[in-house]
């Protein structure tokens, strides 16, 4: 029996599936995030660790921290490059005064819907043009590591559905949308979003936006913010990054690479799944909350997308390079899924029967 057991617990270790083998050699790393809690924290960053430390066997630990310990919130790209950090997670929207380009990459309002940039990045060769894009302008190795549907609109003290409503309007904000949007007459707020509900219980701002429906419901805004503004005209879709620093990701055996590669693909996949999933509650919820859903006006909706066109034609023209490559890319992709309402479910249902 001794004999029987000795050889078991052998081809265990040689198999690395003893989880026992592979704690002394482990590799613990430090991931640096823009976030002080909530999902974006629990169901990205802190589940991305989790899966990589399950799939390698427990040969790579990563420990979470929130946003603002290891360097600031919204530059976690930087803490990782600079050896702060061993990696991060972060929105690289927020990298958009170093290069524009990230807005492309990342989801902004002129953009490809959720579904658009799923396919794309996996299968349009966009996952490939961030890593090529992170590694030549940042200095990182990145990864596409949590999609979001489109976002809701605004959590918002005042009531608004007209282009004349958003004029002088203060709304926390952040990346390229704080700037198109000033186009429309509002007045941006950057602000983490561990200081979002804050503002807007003090009147800082008169709205905000942050996330999906689902995803804002824990954070509490529907309490001191009557009005829930939509759609999300600023973000059809969002992709959350997971970077390493390349000094920590070339220590790292192939196999190693090809897990935390795997790990953020299931990830991302995982969180789109989550939050559609979530939102219909979440939308009933708000509804027996109190809070008055307020549908924009067509004209605005049109006028969004129509400075996001402009913006993005702008900086291509100014800036070339990257930002022209990937929104050539990105413009052929949404062209060749023009037809796509006729075969997919992209037109409005039908009634639904009594």
């Amino acid at each position: 029996m001794k004999r029987l057991i000795t050889t078991l617990l052998g081809a265990m270790v040689a198999l690395g599936l003893f989880a026992g083998a592979a704690s002394a050699e482990q590799i613990k790393l430090k991931m640096a995030t823009s976030w002080g809690g909530g999902l974006v924290m629990d169901k990205q960053a802190k589940y991305f660790a989790e899966m990589v430390e399950f799939l390698t066997n427990d040969e790579i630990a990563i420990e979470v921290f929130p946003g603002g310990t290891l360097g600031t919130w919204n530059t976690v790209t930087e803490t990782v490059r600079n050896g702060v950090a061993d990696m991060g997670h972060t929105y690289d929207g927020y990298n958009w005064g170093e290069n524009k380009a990230v807005a492309l990459l990342s989801g902004y309002a002129g953009g490809l819907n959720a579904e658009q940039l799923i396919h794309w990045l996996y299968h349009g060769g966009g996952q490939e043009m961030i890593q090529e894009f992170q590694l030549e302008e940042f200095g990182v190795i990145a990864f596409p590591c949590g999609i979001s549907p489109r976002e809701m609109g605004l959590h918002s003290t005042k009531r608004v559905q007209t282009l004349e409503d958003f004029k002088g309007l203060k709304v926390r904000t952040s990346g390229i949308w704080a700037e198109i949007s000033k186009d429309m007459g509002v007045s941006a707020v950057i602000l983490p979003g561990s200081e979002i509900y804050a503002a807007l219980e003090r009147g800082v701002v008169d709205a905000v936006e942050w996330a999906q429906l689902s995803v804002n419901k824990a954070a509490g805004f529907h309490k001191v913010a009557k009005y829930l503004i939509m759609p999300g005209i600023h973000q059809p879709a969002a992709v959350g990054t997971c970077n390493f620093n390349v000094d920590v990701w070339n220590k790292l055996s192939d196999r190693q690479k090809k897990i935390i590669e795997i790990s953020a693909r299931k990830m991302s996949i995982d969180f789109y799944h989550f939050v559609g999933h979530e939102d219909a509650p979440a939308y009933e919820f708000y509804l027996n909350s109190g809070n008055e859903i307020v549908v924009l006006d067509d004209d605005v909706i049109k006028r969004a997308r129509e400075l996001s066109y402009a913006w993005a034609d702008r900086v291509a023209a100014e800036e070339g390079g990257w930002f022209q490559k990937i929104l050539d890319s990105q413009r052929a992709y949404e062209k060749a899924w023009a037809n796509a309402y006729k075969y997919r479910d992209s037109v409005k249902p039908a009634a639904v029967p009594d």
